[in-house]
């Protein structure tokens, strides 16, 4: 699997700096189409809607990458056949070359979580991710692009041992990496590691996508990834430091909440682009 994902590398080019797309920002974002090179489709939301065409006409008007939420890469049982055949069609009408999702478990057989588990550290969990990819990346037609996603219960006392795994994963199955700026430094300062050092071990070489985003703060003191705020200036800045490390093609703003001032996340996404495409500068390139 490791040689014929690897080839799609070279076909997946630069997509820019854009934002996630989301359906109630639909006219503001077409009203600054000129400042967006990309969005970010989040693909689950266009599952079994029967909107289709809709998708195809924003495809139409934008450059789109694929984001995905369902797919329990570290679960314990297969990936459904029909869940990624779905995907599968998304992916066609948007022409995106690579699909992002978690390095996380939703669901397994007889469990469905929720939420974004991170998962277990161990030779077995190792295995079934490992499958569970290569499943995705055959029946897909374009590589991975795994997130590293935040966590609230730690699963052993070595925060750095997540990132060994994850380059364990990628190198067995040839995958790419979206690098989250923002739940790095979330867990980073949650369960007090350096995040630089996490990045020193983190498999940067095969980063493909980056995401910024802003969260809150809670009165407990912990920081949680609500995708609701501005961007922390402790975030840009490692964002920069991230980017003397790795070579992304696309940049993505996430923002879930809070949208009544579109004009500050454009001026984000221009911040963005100037970090990791310096020498393309605040502009959009066409």
């Amino acid at each position: 699997m490791l040689s014929s994902t690897v080839q799609h590398t070279q076909f997946i080019g630069t997509y820019g700096a854009g934002l996630g797309y989301r359906k109630q920002l639909s006219e503001e974002l077409t009203a600054r189409r000129a400042h967006l090179d990309v969005v970010e489709i989040l693909a689950d939301q266009w599952l079994g809607d029967g909107d289709l065409p809709r998708l195809q006409r924003i495809a139409d008007e934008f450059p789109t990458v694929l984001h995905g939420v369902g797919m329990s890469v570290a679960g314990a049982g297969r990936i459904p056949g029909d869940y990624l055949r779905r995907i599968r069609e998304v992916l066609k009408i948007c022409g995106a070359r690579y699909y992002s999702e978690h390095l996380a478990m939703t669901h397994s057989p007889g469990l469905d979580s929720g939420h974004l588990c991170p998962p277990v550290i161990n030779e077995d969990s190792l295995r079934t991710c490992v499958r569970n990819i290569d499943q995705a990346q055959e029946t897909l037609g374009v590589p991975l692009a795994l997130e590293n996603i935040t966590y609230s219960l730690a699963l052993g006392p070595d925060h750095l041992a997540a990132a060994d795994f994850f380059a364990e994963i990628v190198s067995a199955t040839g995958c790419l990496v979206l690098l989250d700026v923002a739940n790095l430094y979330i867990n980073s300062k949650n369960h007090h590691f350096d995040p630089l050092s996490y990045l020193d071990k983190f498999p940067v070489n095969r980063v493909v996508q980056i995401h910024l985003a802003g969260g809150v703060l809670l009165t407990s003191g912990a920081l949680v990834d609500s995708h609701s705020e501005a961007i922390a200036e402790d975030i840009w800045k490692l964002a920069g430091e991230s980017s003397k490390r790795c070579n992304p093609s696309t940049v993505i703003i996430e923002r879930d909440q809070n949208f009544s001032d579109v004009d500050a996340l454009i001026t984000e996404v221009a911040r963005g682009r100037e970090i990791y495409f310096p020498e393309w500068g605040t502009g959009r390139i066409s």
